[in-house]
Order: C-alpha cells, then sequence, then structure tokens
C-alpha cells in the first residue's frame, strides 16, 4: 500500500509540474472544414449541351465544382461514356482550362437534390438543414448567387454569396 501510495504521489506531482497542452483532445479531432464554406452545382447529363456548357464555363469562373449523381448509363462503357461527354463539355466551355466536375450521389442525398440543376452552399459540413441553402431551377450561377445573397436565411452563406457574385459576375447582366 505504502508503495502505491509514494507511485501515486510521484505521478501526481509529475503532472502538476507538466507543461500545459496547447490544445484539447477535443480540438485536435475538431472538423477542420467546420468554418469553410463549399458550393455546388448539381447536374445530370440529361441537361442541353447549351446549358451545361454555360454551368461548366460558371463553375470554371467561380470555382464552384459540378456535382453528377451518376454515370449516363449503367453497363461497362458508363464510366469512359460520362468521361468523353464531361471532356466534350469542357472543350466546348472552357477550352483548357477545365471544370471541376465529381461524380457524388452521397451529395445528392445530403442535400436533397430532387431537380437539376440545383445550387447549393454549405457552411462548414452542410450535414444539417441550418447549415446549407439550395435553390432548383433553370438559371445561371451568378442569378443564383444573386438569390442566395437576398434570400438565404443563414448570414454567413448571405454574406459569401454576394461577395463571389460582385468579384465574379456583377456587371454581366
Amino acid at each position: 500500500m505504502k508503495m502505491i501510495k509514494k507511485t501515486l504521489i510521484t505521478l501526481l506531482a509529475a503532472l502538476a509540474t507538466a507543461p500545459a497542452m496547447s490544445e484539447s483532445m477535443y480540438d485536435k479531432f475538431r472538423d477542420p472544414n467546420a468554418n469553410t464554406m463549399r458550393a455546388f452545382i448539381f447536374v445530370s447529363m440529361k441537361l442541353s449541351d447549351t446549358t451545361l456548357i454555360a454551368l461548366a464555363r460558371d463553375s470554371r469562373r467561380a470555382g464552384v465544382g459540378l456535382v453528377l449523381q451518376g454515370f449516363i448509363h449503367e453497363g461497362p462503357r458508363g464510366l469512359e461514356d460520362t468521361k468523353a461527354r464531361i471532356a466534350d463539355i469542357n472543350r466546348a466551355c472552357c477550352n483548357n482550362n477545365v471544370a471541376n466536375w465529381q461524380i457524388n450521389p452521397i451529395l445528392f442525398k445530403r442535400y436533397e437534390v430532387k431537380a437539376v440543376p440545383a445550387f447549393v452552399i454549405a457552411k462548414g459540413s452542410g450535414n444539417s438543414s441550418t447549415d446549407f441553402s439550395k435553390v432548383s431551377g433553370e438559371m445561371s450561377l451568378g442569378t443564383a448567387l444573386k438569390f442566395f445573397a437576398q434570400e438565404s436565411r443563414i448570414p454567413d452563406i448571405k454574406k459569401r454569396a454576394g461577395q463571389v457574385y460582385y468579384q465574379t459576375f456583377a456587371g454581366q447582366d
């Protein structure tokens, strides 16, 4: 028993003199993206070429990613045919400065995208309906940003949408 007390006292003394940690364990596991904002344009290859080219051009200019729910079709050539169509759209809109595309059905589900094109700006992880704003309809990214800047119920999104709109699209209406 005496040995346990002595060991405990030594341990407590060492802890008392140890330098304080600069961050807690909570801080180490905190989401590094908690304060970031992300924007997405949800599209389908069933949209017209004119619409896809215009959205890809807007996407490239503003640095906003285009999101597909899946491949053009199932089967052994689905991925290759999707990549070829994306390449055609990128060539038509942006030459060598390609737009950023991803296939991500999880994002469609997370943001409850039922119709395309849809535009989403998310704060942090965007996992809660209070973390993102969404608008759907046949419009440009500039128009969607104006909508967010005027109508979003999330002040940070409202502010950021206005900033991106004025930096990227102001004067082009």
